[in-house]
């Protein structure tokens, strides 16, 4: 319990000098720049943003941890109408301090995250040519930290496939019963366009994810991914995933599933989790999520359950606490208080 209130005095006195930081920015009028919406640069067509999280760890089994975790910088390039061209440069672990006294930023990686080309057809389909985000689910998508509800990302949405692929994409969205279906059809070319790129476990890849309203509050999602593991490419992997997300005022809910095909003498594997979010107090929300998962060789299969709070006074920015407790789950997603605080700028 020591560790977790000095973890979290640490960010709850990095969030008030944050939060008291932009009170005084707001304060000085900035001609054409809002609060998450990246900077223009006069009539380029360039704009600058990205987003920046700070994070703390106190596993009930381990040692605490505290790091700045992301910074990330945006660039968008509007070239006309039809040509977009979008980049992410991301530093992470730029600084970390441990219980055993190291700190410093001796674990920071620098990563091309993003970068691709967008050529719009026409209103239904867009071309895009590069590196992007992997599109399984709807977590994936969001990827930065001010835009998710929990410090902890969950297991389903990062074990069964890669975040990132590097290829070609058409998507877009088609009339369908009086409302718009979302599309991306995409193939993974990494061996050929990004050969050295880190944590990618699949190459060869080829998928479809779709998104459908069937109302105004509740829209369904799937995704199919076909793919070679780089450790084991005598066979292809086959991925399907189901999507669901309700909001209704300040209210959500949400849910994913992932399916992969066994590997040789391995087992199928079922991931997946349900999350809740719901006001309780001005700019406050509880935050609650189940994640069941499969887990190769021994382990069994994990449960987890987060509880949280999340206190978002502006939507780019966000301030989370939660604890995170489950069975055969170490492994995974440890035990322990986790905490962060995040700005989309």
């Amino acid at each position: 319990m020591l560790i977790a209130r000095r973890v979290w005095a640490i960010l709850l006195g990095l969030a008030a000098s944050s939060l008291a930081c932009l009170a005084a920015a707001d304060e000085i009028p900035t001609e054409g720049y809002r609060l998450g919406q990246g900077y223009p640069i006069n009539s380029t067509g360039l704009r600058i943003g990205g987003y920046t999280s700070l994070h703390a760890e106190a596993p009930r089994n381990g040692p605490w941890r505290f790091e700045l975790s992301d910074l990330s910088l945006f660039l968008t390039w509007q070239a006309n109408d039809r040509l977009r061209f979008f980049s992410e440069l991301e530093a992470g672990d730029a600084f970390t301090a441990t219980e055993g006294g190291r700190s410093g930023g001796h674990e920071a990686r620098f990563e091309l995250e993003r970068l691709y080309g967008d050529l719009l057809i026409n209103g239904s389909a867009t071309i895009r040519f590069g590196k992007f985000l992997t599109p399984v689910g709807r977590w994936n998508l969001l990827h930065a930290d001010p835009l998710v509800w929990t410090s902890t990302r969950p297991v389903a949405t990062e074990n069964l496939f890669s975040k990132h692929a590097t290829g070609l994409m058409l998507f877009g969205n088609l009339p369908l019963f009086e409302r718009r279906l979302e599309y991306q059809v995409y193939a993974d070319l990494t061996r050929s366009l990004d050969p050295h790129r880190s944590e990618n476990p699949f190459d060869n890849a080829a998928g479809v994810h779709a998104l459908y309203g069937l109302s105004e509050r509740l829209q369904i999602g799937a995704s199919y991914l076909s793919f070679e593991l780089n450790a084991d490419r005598r066979r292809r992997q086959h991925l399907v995933g189901l999507e669901a997300i309700w909001r209704h005022h300040r209210y959500e809910l949400s849910t994913e599933w992932v399916y992969r095909t066994p590997q040789d003498q391995g087992p199928s594997l079922w991931q997946g989790f349900a999350q809740g979010v719901a006001p309780i107090a001005g700019d406050w929300y509880a935050v609650g999520r189940y994640e069941l998962f499969e887990q190769r060789g021994d382990l069994g299969t994990g449960q987890a359950g987060v509880f949280g709070l999340a206190y978002r006074p502006l939507p780019p920015l966000v301030v989370k606490f939660e604890y995170r407790l489950g069975t055969h789950n170490q492994q995974t997603a440890p035990d322990g208080f986790y905490t962060s605080f995040a700005v989309l700028f």
